[in-house]
């Protein structure tokens, strides 16, 4: 095979990942404490490269980010920061945990391995989290995400298959036993309880996207089930939530760091 050829296919491969990097980037912001910071980040980087990526990813992901990027343009960080205290309030939302082990966990033995087994996946790639944030949040298992991603496009270009292929494989485990298996529920309940159009754009955005992530990784994440009452939830069996509390974390802008 010629060598343009095989750069070229190692340029477009990492050209997707990096669109799949700025995806989970947009969405973890989105769904973090909206501060100022933040919000400014959002609105004037995180925006722009996911547009960018909307050019390589599919219409799945474009037509909702349209939405998005209207309702972004048309709310303000005050606005946000409000919506965010009454949707998730100081203790935890029973409407729509942002954290994993509120859907997952049967009991507190499970929660407790849950979060373990969460924080080993950081430090299999030399990260950890910055201080008072739970493992578990939507935030940063999305931000965990981008950081594969990312890995995966730069082993494309730099490093081989055999080191792209790795942080795949990693992907579709951590979307199996994390991720996947409830980060679209969290987005339907976010659905509901939003009463601020932005916060209605971004769930629709996280559930499009995570449903094409499933599909592309070819995971296969359990299908998590809640009935009508939210305060009872079942997964198979049923458990009882525990308590989450909301990132808060204002000052910054991102949840990992490298070690």
């Amino acid at each position: 095979m010629p060598v343009q050829m095989i750069e070229t296919r190692k340029e477009q491969a990492a050209a997707r990942h990096f669109a799949r990097s700025a995806a989970y980037r947009l969405l973890s912001q989105a769904t973090m404490y909206p501060s100022d910071e933040v919000f400014t980040t959002l609105c004037e980087e995180d925006l722009p490269q996911a547009q960018a990526a909307a050019e390589i990813l599919d219409e799945t992901f474009s037509t909702p980010l349209a939405v998005f990027t209207k309702e972004l343009q048309n709310t303000s960080s005050d606005e946000l920061q409000r919506e965010h205290g009454r949707t998730f309030t100081h203790l935890l939302s029973l409407d729509c945990p942002p954290c994993e082990t509120v859907y997952t966990a049967r009991e507190i033995f499970d929660e407790t391995a849950q979060l373990s087994d969460i924080a080993g996946f950081f430090r299999a790639f030399g990260m950890d989290l910055v201080e008072r944030e739970r493992p578990d949040h939507i935030t940063v298992e999305l931000e965990f995400m981008h950081v594969l991603t990312s890995k995966e496009a730069y082993a494309h270009l730099h490093h081989g298959a055999e080191k792209a292929r790795l942080c795949r494989v990693v992907q579709r485990k951590f979307v199996e036993e994390h991720l996947g298996r409830w980060g679209r529920q969290f987005a339907h309940q976010l659905e509901i309880a939003a009463s601020q159009r932005f916060v209605v754009a971004t769930a629709t955005l996280l559930d499009a996207f995570l449903a094409d992530e499933v599909a592309y990784l070819r995971a296969q994440p359990e299908v998590l089930r809640v009935d009508a009452d939210w305060r009872t939830k079942v997964s198979e069996e049923g458990c009882t939530p525990a308590e989450c509390p909301p990132a808060q974390s204002g000052e910054q802008n991102g949840n990992l760091i490298q070690l």
